[in-house]
């Protein structure tokens, strides 16, 4: 019943954020949002073709959604409903040179991203990059200021209600030396150097907001853990399937964020109560609480309602995952 109910209400939600979705030629391909996903062979998929891009691309058609969303960029696979991507297997922020790196010479996203986004303009960009550079041992401690230039090109590039969605690095597991050279990385050393740069990224993205910029934090490293690893450097199919739930969250948030109310939308509004997603019991706030409810509910230790079950499910994909759980417990 809670699928079903679910179903319906964000097919009627699509309805009303399109507006315009039934205009023919022009004008509707105006109210498309152009969405390009940016970044290495994370966003590519490399041993799975579309990666995340798969799961965040049934997302937006299960919930009829694909003539509002235009993916952009010059790469094309997967098997979402659009393949078009920007994800480039092996890339770093910045050109690596082959004596200045311990795993080959790196081609950088920053040479070409300009040119890449006047080619394919976006209003939503999804940037992930920078796991190469730690595979290179790449002046890490600069690594922030090389992805400020990055990020400041993209942020140059977006219009003026666009946003650029900045993600930390993924965990990688040195135990695994497929990709990870023995003879540089311990398992330590290689989490310090994850964590080392993610603080680089959290502090670049705090840098960004307080000048004003569109730009939000996308959390990813709090999402996955060595269990969702591949290869130790590349999610599994488990591991993208979180990542295109987060990411769907993520631009679920924007399309709301851009929403503009009519007489039909504010009418719909009226009738139909705000939903605080996490609050769970129902009693206005977000606590612990809510979070216990809803880990009976996935060890099938404790029953939730309909409504329950809807505020509960933060990332708004219709179903309860141990991922609601740990994006709720993320907004606690």
């Amino acid at each position: 019943m809670y699928e079903k109910r679910r179903i319906a209400a964000a097919a009627g939600a699509a309805v009303l954020m399109l507006n315009a979705g039934t205009l023919p030629g022009k004008a509707a391909e105006e109210k498309k949002i152009r969405l390009m996903c940016l970044g290495d062979s994370i966003t590519d998929g490399f041993w799975m073709p579309g990666g995340y891009r798969n799961t965040l691309c049934g997302l937006i058609s299960a919930n009829g959604q694909e003539p509002l969303i235009d993916f952009v960029g010059p790469q094309w696979g997967g098997s979402g409903y659009d393949p078009q991507h920007a994800g480039y297997s092996g890339y770093s922020i910045d050109d690596i040179a082959q004596s200045d790196s311990v795993s080959g010479q790196r081609t950088g996203l920053s040479g070409f991203a300009e040119r890449m986004l006047g080619e394919y303009p976006a209003d939503v960009v999804f940037l992930q990059i920078g796991t190469n550079d730690i595979l290179s041992l790449y002046d890490l401690e600069h690594f922030g200021e090389r992805l400020e230039g990055l990020v400041d090109i993209v942020l140059n590039a977006l219009p003026e209600n666009g946003c650029l969605y900045l993600a930390t690095l993924p965990v990688m597991d040195a135990s695994d030396h497929l990709y990870i050279s023995e003879y540089f990385f311990t398992e330590e050393s290689m989490d310090s150097a994850v964590e080392q740069c993610n603080a680089q990224i959290r502090e670049l993205a705090k840098k960004k907001q307080a000048d004003g910029k569109n730009l939000i934090l996308a959390d990813i490293n709090k999402l996955l853990t060595k269990d969702d690893l591949f290869d130790g450097v590349h999610p599994n199919a488990a591991g993208y399937e979180k990542m295109g739930e987060f990411w769907y969250a993520r631009l679920s948030e924007y399309i709301n964020a851009q929403a503009v109310p009519d007489e039909t939308t504010t009418a719909a509004a009226a009738e139909t109560p705000a939903i605080l997603h996490g609050d769970t019991d129902g009693n206005g706030t977000i606590a612990v609480a809510d979070a216990v409810m809803l880990a009976k509910y996935l060890c099938k230790k404790g029953d939730l309602t309909e409504q329950q079950a809807e505020r509960a499910d933060m990332n708004e994909d219709r179903k309860l995952t141990a991922v609601d759980l740990s994006l709720l417990k993320h907004a606690l």
